[in-house]
């Protein structure tokens, strides 16, 4: 049997792969999120080719386990992977591959973490991730109100990957999350003193849940964040390297 040298093989694996993108999970998941998930509806062609293929990557790559007797559909999942995928754009590819299994209820549900009702949360001991679809469903509508499920949960996952891994491969610049940090202290203490802030008062639980706050209104809604917090806009715009107000790619 003739065997195909390994460089060979891989060729047409690539091209494989290329037309099927081409053909198939291009055109298929543009016609899901173009209407529907407004952070690939407004970036340029350029950025939505290389956001598809991140969908794409992100599908293929997690293990979806869906709950309850719960139909999650192809649509689903490629909303749910462009979260990862807004996230991620413009950070290392090694981004959240941390994290192997995605778990989705049809509802809101008991964690078995907690014991309490959740709409999601981030468990890097079994590396998964949980939503409830209702959860997810309910903010898809309202873009600019700061609450994303998606967002919230991906953040504290790439926050989580990014203090577990820091020895083995790079997610997010440690400058700059130091830089976050002292930052986040900063409007801590001044909730604590009782003055009013842009976040929720959720944010301010700790510092992982700062983060995860800040990356909701950094993408939902940037132009009150930045007139707010510029400092901290401003170093949201160094961790991800883009900026929401113009889509502008931070090298």
């Amino acid at each position: 049997m003739l065997r195909l040298p390994k460089f060979v093989f891989q060729f047409f694996y690539g091209l494989y792969e290329e037309v099927q993108f081409r053909l198939y999970y291009g055109p298929v998941f543009h016609r899901f999120l173009n209407h529907t998930y407004k952070y690939y509806s407004e970036l340029p062609w350029q950025l939505k080719i290389k956001f598809l293929r991140l969908v794409r990557d992100h599908v293929e790559y997690f293990e979806f386990v869906p709950r309850q007797k719960m139909k999650l559909t192809r649509a689903m999942k490629a909303i749910i992977c462009s979260a990862a995928s807004q996230l991620v754009l413009f950070l290392p590819p090694e981004s959240l591959t941390f994290f192997e299994k995605i778990i989705v209820y049809p509802d809101y549900y008991n964690s078995k973490l907690t014991h309490k009702i959740h709409k999601g949360e981030v468990n890097p001991g079994f590396r998964l991730i949980v939503f409830s679809w209702k959860g997810i469903a309910e903010r898809l509508k309202r873009t600019d109100d700061g609450l994303n499920l998606l967002l919230h949960e991906f953040a504290h996952a790439l926050w989580l990957e990014h203090k577990l891994m820091q020895q083995e491969y790079t997610v997010l610049d440690r400058r700059w999350i130091k830089r976050f940090e002292e930052l986040a202290s900063i409007e801590m203490k001044n909730l604590q003193k009782n003055e009013p802030h842009f976040f929720r008062a959720y944010a301010f639980q700790n510092v992982e849940e700062f983060f995860a706050v800040a990356v909701e209104n950094f993408f939902e809604r940037p132009e009150k964040f930045y007139t707010q917090l510029p400092d901290l806009y401003d170093v949201l715009t160094r961790i991800f390297k883009q900026d929401p107000l113009s889509f502008v790619h931070n090298k």
